[in-house]
């Protein structure tokens, strides 16, 4: 399973979405860099078990970009911001300050 960064900033938008298991496995993998059996062994699973764990959260967070497409319009707002920034400075500052919210 690639470790991508687009699902990492999609967890930070999504991630309250999830149920607290589900937020601690997508951050024991993907954060803290631990392996599958690393997850697994103190919680008495399977290295599949966990898999199917990531992999699902994976797909949640996916799903949910499809439907409100937050990512993308982040990503929009600070191409804005950035295209702004030379003759507006004020204007650009508050357009990224909405997207860190």
């Amino acid at each position: 399973m690639e470790r991508d960064f687009t699902v990492i900033q999609l967890f930070d938008i999504y991630g309250e979405l999830l149920t607290k298991k589900q937020r601690e496995t997508f951050m024991s993998y993907y954060m803290f860099d631990l392996s599958l059996a690393e997850i697994s062994e103190p919680e008495g699973k399977t290295r599949q078990s966990v898999y199917a764990a990531v992999k699902k959260v994976r797909e949640k967070l996916l799903k949910y970009e499809s439907v409100l497409h937050l990512y993308e319009k982040t990503a929009a707002l600070n191409a804005l911001a950035a295209e702004c920034e030379s003759y507006a400075p004020a204007a650009a500052e508050k357009i990224r300050e909405i997207t860190v919210r």
